[in-house]
C-alpha cells in the first residue's frame, strides 16, 4: 500500500501538471477566439465605411484599413488554430494522466477492501481461537495454567518447549535422563530447568509413540 500511495502521489502531481498545460494553453484559444470575433466585427464596420467613401482619398484609406484587417484576422485565425490544436494535445495527456490517476485509485480502493476482508476474516479466526482457548483452559488444572501463564509472561508469550530428542526447543539446551525419562512417561507436569518453559515431547506431535523413542 505504501507503494501504491507513492505511485498515487506521482500520478497525481503528473496529472495537475498536464491539467495545468491544457488549461493554459485553452486559456490562450479562448483569447485568440475572442480576438477574431472581435476584429471580424471591426473588419465588417470597415467594409460598410469603406461603401459609404465620398472621393478617392477615402476610398483608398478605406481599402487600406479592410486589407489590414484581413491581414490581422488571417494571422490570427493562423494562431488560432495553431493554439486549439496544442490544447487538443494537451488535452489528451491530460485525459492520460487522469485515467492512469484513476486507475491507480481505483486499485488502492480494491486493495483496501482485500485487507478489510482479511482483517474481517483474521478477527473472526482470533475470537474462535480465543474461544477454543477459553473452552480448554477450563478443563486444565488451575496450578498448571497458572504455571504456564507465569512462564509465558517471562518469556514473551512461549510458555510450552518442545522436547526433541534430549534437547529442549526453547533454549535448546539438553534435557538430563532422568527429566526425559520422567516427562516421556507423561507422569507430571516437567518444567526446563534452564528456561522454565513446560516441556513436552515432540514425539507426541509425530505420532510416534514416546515410550519407544
Amino acid at each position: 500500500m505504501q507503494s501504491l500511495n507513492s505511485k498515487i502521489a506521482e500520478a497525481t502531481k503528473a496529472f495537475q501538471l498536464a491539467d495545468k498545460a491544457f488549461k493554459d494553453a485553452d486559456r490562450d484559444r479562448r483569447a485568440l477566439e475572442l480576438k477574431n470575433l472581435t476584429m471580424t466585427e471591426d473588419a465588417k464596420r470597415a467594409e460598410t465605411k469603406r461603401q459609404e467613401v465620398r472621393n478617392t482619398k477615402e476610398e483608398f484609406s478605406a481599402n487600406k484599413e479592410v486589407d489590414n484587417f484581413r491581414k490581422r484576422i488571417h494571422d490570427v485565425k493562423a494562431a488560432l488554430e495553431e493554439k486549439t490544436t496544442i490544447a487538443g494535445q494537451r488535452n489528451q495527456v491530460r485525459e492520460e494522466k487522469q485515467k492512469a490517476l484513476t486507475d491507480l485509485q481505483e486499485a488502492m480502493k480494491k486493495l483496501e477492501t482485500d485487507r478489510n476482508q482479511r482483517l474481517e476474516s483474521v478477527r473472526a479466526n482470533i475470537q474462535t481461537l480465543e474461544n477454543q482457548r477459553d473452552e480448554y483452559i477450563s478443563k486444565v488444572d488451575e496450578d498448571i495454567f497458572s504455571l504456564y501463564e507465569r512462564v509465558q509472561k517471562i518469556r514473551k508469550g512461549s510458555g510450552i518447549a518442545l522436547m526433541d530428542g534430549d534437547i529442549c526447543q526453547g533454549c535448546f539446551v539438553t534435557i538430563p535422563p532422568h527429566t526425559r525419562l520422567q516427562l516421556v512417561r507423561m507422569e507430571s507436569v516437567i518444567t526446563c530447568s534452564s528456561c522454565s518453559r513446560i516441556l513436552f515431547p515432540a514425539e507426541e506431535l509425530s505420532g510416534q509413540s514416546p515410550t519407544a523413542a
